[in-house]
């Protein structure tokens, strides 16, 4: 299908759809899943803690006039963690947050100015847990395209939109090798124009391009 403006409620439907089967809602463990050999390491197994931080993101989704897309943002080269990197708005759960889709509009509020009010919920993916000890949980939703985006300087550098065209396309996502201490590992990744999206938000965005994918019983109904 076409993710352009006029396709938008097929595209709601269909990530509503998607989001009910099973294989949506299920963990991903994913720095293990790609990286059976270093299960154990003792280079690697303290990002593997128990002890993980709840975290969420939301998922952005705006219509503009040439099709959908997904928002996302440049860290602040200033961060403590992640710094540089592109990522989803969202971060760590407060006390005060009644679960994750709070917390994932809490800080898209706080981070690039998406006020919760305009955002329509579709729903969430099955938690990923990364490489450095963060459980997160995806939100998908759809931003008013009237949305005042707007960078807080303190945590994101810039802010950009990628097609949902480009994301749905698997062959976009890939698998980079890299090494850290003279030890080889992978991630994911994939890279549009100059943005090179890697790690966790890489791979919760090649899960929502998983999404995007029609099942055989929505290409029956059409959806």
């Amino acid at each position: 299908m076409s993710f352009t403006s006029a396709n938008s409620d097929r595209l709601r439907a269909r990530i509503e759809a998607s989001l009910e089967h099973s294989s949506a809602q299920q963990v991903q463990d994913l720095f293990r899943e790609i990286n059976p050999h270093l299960v154990g390491d003792k280079l690697f197994e303290n990002r593997w803690s128990d002890k993980r931080k709840d975290a969420a993101v939301l998922v952005p989704i705006v219509y503009r006039k040439d099709g959908a897309r997904v928002i996302l943002t440049v860290r602040s080269p200033d961060m403590p963690s992640h710094a540089g990197q592109i990522s989803f708005p969202g971060g760590k759960k407060q006390k005060e947050d009644n679960g994750p889709v709070e917390t994932a509009l809490r800080e898209a509020h706080e981070e690039v100015n998406i006020a919760p009010g305009l955002v329509d919920v579709i729903g969430t993916m099955g938690v990923h847990k990364g490489g450095l000890g963060f459980s997160v949980t995806p939100v998908v939703g759809v931003v008013d395209p009237a949305a005042d985006l707007k960078p807080c300087p303190r945590e994101v550098d810039e802010i950009f939109e990628v097609p949902v065209e480009f994301v749905s396309d698997l062959a976009n996502h890939i698998i980079e090798e890299r090494r850290h201490k003279d030890v080889p590992y992978k991630m994911f990744a994939a890279i549009y124009g100059p943005y090179h999206i890697w790690g966790l938000t890489a791979a919760i965005l090649r899960s929502f391009a998983q999404l995007l994918q029609a099942h055989p019983a929505m290409e029956e109904s059409g959806s």
